[in-house]
């Protein structure tokens, strides 16, 4: 189970995740180029040092981009559970192979992922809900914390303290989205219902918390690394076209590929963790 022998299904979520920010964007672009669209700069000010050209036109298009943006989180929204769908579809081709050692292929992959959306669809709820109360619970907690030690400890050790409080329920969190996945692959490896592939993702999880939380935590952070690699070139050459603008766009989809590829192996990884335990 190792998502690099599997290119096709790493293809595919490249594919989703391009198609997806083209559906995100598009309106933003068409609205800029509305206003910025003629010659002889185009949408070069909105790049220039300072911002104010930017900052201006977010204050007088307001009206304009709320929409939009609400487009946008609507769009993201139902994408977030949509995108269930090929990730599960790659989380299948890893997983299974068929009777002479071939992949599964589309149809196989796709069928599974299908199958599969019930029980996937309600982990998303519950776990869900669980990491949105962590961090309620974290917010809380610290803003307590804060205003309870204020006047005998000062303002600045009960800052720390209350940002440590919500470093250590922010990790929680993410504990708890390392065990969304493993009870994903528990769902497609092992063919559990909801219930049950929580229960075992939460007892794989268990028995190597830290091992599996950092396999998940360093990819994460990784994937960070050309997101901001191509924001600062993006804020170099940014504003021009030609030459400038294709190393932008093949700086982009590098950036979603190598995000694929880095999410794609931590679910390979929690596909094998998941398989090596008797769901008995």
């Amino acid at each position: 189970m190792r998502a690099r022998r599997h290119p096709w299904a790493l293809a595919g979520l490249w594919g989703w995740q391009s198609a997806l920010a083209v559906v995100v964007s598009w309106p933003a672009a068409s609205f800029v180029a509305s206003i910025y669209g003629t010659p002889p700069r185009r949408d070069g000010p909105l790049w220039d040092s300072g911002g104010h050209a930017l900052l201006d036109f977010l204050w007088h298009g307001a009206r304009g981009l709320a929409p939009i943006a609400t487009t946008a989180e609507m769009a993201l929204g139902i994408c977030a559970t949509v995108g269930l769908l090929p990730a599960a579809a790659a989380m299948v081709a890893i997983a299974y192979t068929k009777a002479d050692r071939r992949p599964v292929g589309f149809v196989g992959s796709a069928g599974g992922a299908v199958r599969a959306m019930p029980s996937l669809l309600w982990l998303l709820l519950v776990v869900g809900l669980a990491q949105a109360a962590t961090v309620v619970l974290g917010v809380l907690i610290a803003e307590g914390a804060q205003a309870w030690l204020h006047d005998g400890w000062g303002e600045q050790r009960a800052d720390r303290v209350a940002a440590a409080i919500a470093v250590v329920f922010a990790i929680a969190a993410s504990g708890v989205g390392v065990m969304h996945d493993l009870a994903r692959a528990a769902v497609l490896c092992r063919r559990l219902t909801g219930w049950r592939a929580l229960g075992l993702g939460a007892r794989v999880f268990g028995r190597a918390p830290l091992p599996l939380w950092w396999s998940w935590a360093w990819r994460a952070v990784t994937s960070w690394i050309p997101v901001l690699a191509a924001a600062a070139v993006a804020a170099r050459v940014g504003g021009r076209g030609g030459g400038p603008l294709i190393l932008l766009a093949v700086l982009h989809q590098g950036v979603v590929l190598s995000r694929v590829a880095l999410r794609t192996s931590w679910l390979a990884k929690a596909l094998r963790s998941v398989h090596a335990v008797d769901p008995a």
